[in-house]
């Protein structure tokens, strides 16, 4: 449909985007949103507070799809990504308290509802992509700086022991939200550094794109050629003041290219 669709965690708004009019829909929700999936037919699929809901596009019609039973009461979900093939859809969790602890999980769920835990152990789960190969999965751990690569059978949905994928501190930007590109390089958005960070798959920086806000959240290729990079971005509650783009929605056009977004086979 060539539409951006997006999120506003706080807000508790899905937004979508129409590039060549600059139209905004917006679809108001009853809880804290942390991810979204594009779906086959008119629909997504949604990260609530402990829940995954499809909401309809046409009618705004939410039905649950799964429910975290075991998650902390504190927690809440966090960053999701469909996976290459359609069938599965991995999200994390994170614990949303100011004291944070490291209750935060990374699961996947199928096209049935059912959900596996993958991962344990997480304070915030982000920065979900895969190798173009599909047979690697790459997760951060935001708080501790951590970036992790794990073994991926695509087919059964089953993760491997993960490994340490790189390190990126405060100055470098801990690791957000991530994409990978058609060069299978990871972009990981720079939430405490303002910039986006390009790691080669052997985890090394290769390049560095700063950005004119302070905390970039998540990036993806869009466009139809998938050459050109949107960038999420949020304002902390304790900021004095809020910089000119700080919160704002950025279209970079770039040389390389994405590939394209997978549908959850709902």
């Amino acid at each position: 449909h060539q539409c951006l669709y997006w999120i506003d965690v706080r807000a508790q708004q899905l937004l979508k985007l129409r590039p060549e009019s600059a139209a905004i829909d917006r679809w108001d929700l009853p809880e804290v949103v942390g991810a979204l999936g594009l779906c086959t037919g008119n629909q997504v699929c949604l990260a609530l507070t402990h829940r995954l809901v499809h909401l309809q596009l046409d009618t705004g019609r939410m039905d649950d799809f799964a429910t975290l039973e075991n998650e902390p009461r504190t927690n809440r979900l966090n960053d999701g990504k469909v996976s290459p093939s359609g069938n599965w859809f991995v999200f994390g969790s994170m614990d949303d308290s100011l004291q944070k602890s490291a209750t935060g999980a990374l699961y996947s769920v199928s096209a049935t509802g059912k959900v596996n835990l993958l991962h344990e152990g997480l304070t915030v789960c982000n920065g979900i992509a895969w190798t173009l190969d599909t047979t690697s999965l790459y997760f951060s751990d935001s708080a501790k700086g951590l970036l992790y690569r794990a073994p991926w059978n695509e087919q059964t949905g089953v993760m491997g022991p993960p490994g340490i994928f790189a390190t990126l501190n405060e100055e470098q930007g801990r690791p957000d939200g991530a994409v990978v590109d058609l060069d299978d390089n990871y972009w990981s958005a720079g939430v405490s550094a303002g910039c986006i960070n390009i790691l080669s798959p052997a985890g090394r920086i290769i390049q560095r794109l700063p950005l004119p806000l302070r905390a970039p959240t998540m990036c993806a290729f869009g466009g139809p050629l998938g050459d050109v990079l949107y960038v999420t971005s949020l304002i902390r509650p304790q900021w004095p003041t809020a910089g000119q783009h700080d919160g704002a929605l950025l279209r970079i056009p770039l040389l390389t290219r994405g590939p394209t977004t997978p549908l959850f086979r709902s």
